[in-house]
């Protein structure tokens, strides 16, 4: 239902139905960009993430009775560089961790979900340099806490830090 045609954003007409619509930037070489965010952070994240733990990663909200979610919170502009030629930026992304306890709230699954947290956050190190991606990426702070309204879900959220170079052509 949802396919855009229009290269000019202006002309939509159509609302978006499901997740799976796409939708058709136009093709004009002076228009031509990259989708930064989700090609060099939010992707790469997504497949760091599924490929070292086997939880689902979501990007709206946790499902099951465990999982992970991003979701993009700032892109700052650092410094553009070479004449308007290129431009260094900083992402911040939000990693949020849930574990569905059963009710429980004790030293086991407290456990479960720090030891989930200081593994990412090993992870991210390890990747402080992600080829093609990032550079400087670090974790910035970690908030660990429990669901208000259910007691039973305990959650992490990591803040993660990194910085692109984008090169126009």
């Amino acid at each position: 239902m949802a396919t855009l045609k229009s290269p000019r954003w202006s002309d939509n007409q159509t609302l978006w139905s499901a997740e799976s619509n796409t939708w058709d930037y136009g093709s004009s070489d002076a228009d031509a960009y990259e989708n930064i965010v989700f090609d060099r952070i939010i992707d790469p994240l997504h497949s760091i993430i599924s490929d070292e733990f086997k939880v689902p990663v979501y990007y709206d909200e946790h499902k099951g009775n465990q999982s992970f979610m991003i979701a993009p919170v700032d892109n700052t502009l650092i410094e553009i560089l070479s004449g308007n030629g290129a431009e260094e930026r900083e992402h911040t992304i939000e990693i949020s961790y849930q574990l569905k306890s059963g009710g429980q709230y004790g030293r086991n699954n407290l456990k479960k979900v720090s030891n989930v947290t200081e593994h990412l956050k090993r992870i991210l190190q390890n990747n402080v340099n992600k080829t093609n991606a990032w550079f400087n990426g670090s974790c910035a702070g970690i908030e660990y806490g429990r669901d208000e309204d259910d007691p039973s879900i305990l959650t992490s959220l990591i803040t993660f830090e990194a910085t692109t170079l984008e090169v126009f052509a």
